[in-house]
């Protein structure tokens, strides 16, 4: 580990992975660590710049040591950024700092995850400025995005939001109904969070990255990994979902009826969402799927919506059912995941299972000698 340096702010992987979304631009065409006039604006009217603006880029960080490093920066030092290896991986080109305002932090993007145990106290001063991450993945996945746009002359792009632990036929099925209606989809790869995290997510993005090669047209679909935030995770977050995919060039984002923050309601027997502000505002569709569950009188993969068949004939795709099959080490039904997918998990989760093959072969089978 590096010896920490004097001008430098000490970071969680969460802080990183908030910083990487905002210079990438994947909330808001604003890209900087907001000032306190620009915090205030965003508190009052929810937007800047005329882009609706949910929660403010106000960066205090806690502790002792970065409250010291902030309360001596002056305008135009440059902050190095220090994760918990003692690795720099960004700076901040510094323009001001200010008083945080405790009472607005519902309202930082630095404290918009859903869970408790994840959020931190912030510090008492602010800082503002220019954001730089070193080897950002997702700098490289927008650049792709916008290689494959021009070579396909891709109009109509389609965003998903996928936790995929484990990925399933289910969601199999999602990303085929929306290839066949989009030019691209872009897969936002979200990370788990605490109990919900069995699966690493490189072997989530490899699982992924496998179906891909093996079972979709070349250049229809481009995963975006979110690794370093959990600010999607559990889908509690929608409108920063609708956000993230207008960002990166999506006109429609595909959600599931069951989505655990999009707070459905009937007006006139007809269905609407919380996010129907958005299709103004970002002029993106917002399109609600039915649920998708295996019916054993159909013999095949349908919605809630068209089978009539009761509940009783439904296998519906749980992920915790799925996962504890998983972690006791058996494969499931393959209506429920591809064989060769739930192979690839259980190689990971149980890296030994062969440790003493040979041994077990030769305590089983005759040998000739």
């Amino acid at each position: 580990m590096t010896s920490p340096r004097k001008n430098s702010i000490l970071i969680n992987d969460e802080a990183f992975g908030a910083l990487d979304l905002i210079e990438n631009q994947i909330f808001s065409k604003f890209n900087r660590l907001m000032n306190e006039k620009e915090a205030n604006e965003v508190y009052e009217t929810g937007f800047l710049g005329g882009e609706p603006m949910p929660y403010a880029f106000v960066f205090a960080p806690q502790g002792k040591r970065n409250q010291e490093t902030i309360k001596n920066a002056q305008k135009g030092d440059k902050i190095e950024l220090i994760n918990s290896s003692g690795e720099s991986v960004g700076h901040i080109n510094v323009s001001g700092s200010f008083k945080f305002d405790e009472t607005k932090s519902a309202q930082n993007i630095f404290r918009a995850n859903e869970t408790e145990s994840a959020r931190q106290c912030c510090g008492k001063l602010a800082i503002s400025g220019e954001i730089k991450i070193y080897g950002s993945a997702l700098e490289k996945v927008k650049e792709r995005i916008v290689t494959v746009k021009k070579e396909q002359n891709a109009q109509k792009i389609t965003a998903i939001m996928l936790t995929a632990e484990p990925f399933n036929r289910a969601h199999e099925r999602l990303i085929r109904m929306t290839i066949d209606k989009a030019d691209l989809v872009l897969l936002f790869l979200l990370k788990s969070h605490g109990a919900d995290e069995v699966m690493s997510f490189a072997l989530k993005k490899r699982v992924l990255e496998y179906f891909i090669q093996n079972y979709i047209p070349q250049n229809r679909l481009i995963i975006v990994p979110f690794e370093n935030s959990s600010l999607f995770s559990s889908h509690l977050n929608p409108t920063l979902e609708c956000i993230a995919a207008h960002r990166l060039g999506a006109d429609k984002l595909v959600v599931g009826q069951n989505h655990a923050g999009i707070g459905m309601f009937y007006d006139h027997n007809v269905a609407h969402t919380v996010l129907e502000r958005y299709k103004n505002d970002l002029n993106l569709e917002i399109v609600v799927l039915p649920e998708l569950v295996y019916c054993n009188e159909c013999k095949t993969l349908v919605s809630t919506k068209t089978c009539p068949h009761g509940q009783h004939h439904h296998i519906k795709y749980h992920a915790q059912t799925l996962k504890t099959l998983l972690l006791s080490g058996i494969l499931p039904p393959a209506i429920l995941m591809r064989r060769d997918i739930s192979a690839m998990v259980l190689s990971e989760l149980f890296p030994n299972r062969f440790e003493n093959i040979q041994k077990l072969c030769d305590d089983l089978f005759p040998s000739n000698g």
